[in-house]
């Protein structure tokens, strides 16, 4: 296949090394074409003419090692992912003697999973008169700043029923047919924030609830243990971990106990 850029399984390694060393983000060599199409957008845009340049560009300019970072990043979600995790969540909110709640929406991608948990989950504190404060983060800014724009088509929110479009989403009018965005209520109560959980992070948050899901499968198992260490110490006691649909904790690390479908509690030690 001719290219319109020369690029080498030797740049592509570097490139998938700097990635590596950055995000954690474990990249097999079947994502060769993949990392073409998407970065040659940027030497195009660029100018810089050769995959070579590109990558003297990204070692050198912070900002364009960003958008690199965010260009071979993969982000998949949706409204409602995993339903039975939001089900289990009101169902703890329900039955607690709290009356706030910190939640974090780790891997948030364009904003739908921390708003899912919010459409959830506000009706229900609002009638049991408690309160949720709510974190996001996610390592790409572009899908950050999609999320806190909370534009999105209405195929996307199809399959919310017709008063939770109506509590939840403005409806898009003229050049805006056929979007809609998540009300001010919504937005203004979730922390937006950039974070790479391949390193430790400063957080002193303790949470009630940690979704994490289909984050932890791009990252090589030692990676993924220590990351999901580093979880447990950011919840609060009775606190609830969420993975997604693929991702496990091992059955002989006895730290954990399985409490759902993908959902892990901490075992309680005695002193």
């Amino acid at each position: 296949m001719e290219r319109e850029f020369e690029f080498s399984f030797s740049q592509f390694s570097a490139l998938r090394k700097l990635a590596h060393d950055y995000s954690g983000i474990h990249i097999t060599d079947d994502k060769f074409e993949m990392f073409y199409a998407r970065l040659a957008k940027r030497v195009r845009l660029l100018k810089v003419g050769t995959f070579a340049s590109y990558i003297k560009t990204i070692k050198s300019d912070k900002q364009e090692f960003s958008e690199f970072i965010n260009a071979i990043t993969t982000n998949v979600t949706a409204f409602e992912r995993e339903p039975h995790h939001f089900e289990y969540l009101k169902e703890c909110i329900q039955d607690s003697s709290k009356s706030a709640f910190n939640i974090w929406s780790a891997g948030c991608s364009t904003g739908q999973e921390p708003y899912s948990i919010l459409i959830n989950v506000l009706p229900l504190c609002r009638k049991l008169g408690k309160t949720v404060n709510l974190l996001a983060t996610d390592l790409d800014t572009d899908v950050l700043t999609t999320a806190q724009k909370g534009v999105y088509s209405l195929e996307q929110i199809k399959s919310y029923p017709l008063p939770i479009k109506k509590q939840f989403f403005l409806k898009g009018i003229g050049a805006q047919q056929g979007m809609c965005q998540v009300k001010p209520e919504l937005r203004d109560s979730i922390e937006f924030r950039q974070l790479n959980l391949f390193y430790p992070w400063q957080i002193t948050t303790k949470f009630d609830f940690i979704f994490c899901r289909n984050v932890l499968i791009y990252f090589e198992n030692a990676k993924k243990l220590e990351v999901i260490q580093r979880f447990s110490r950011n919840l609060a006691s009775q606190g609830r971990l969420f993975l997604g649909h693929s991702e496990l904790i091992p059955k002989n690390d006895d730290d954990w106990q399985n409490i759902g479908t993908n959902i892990y509690q901490l075992v309680e030690t005695t002193a």
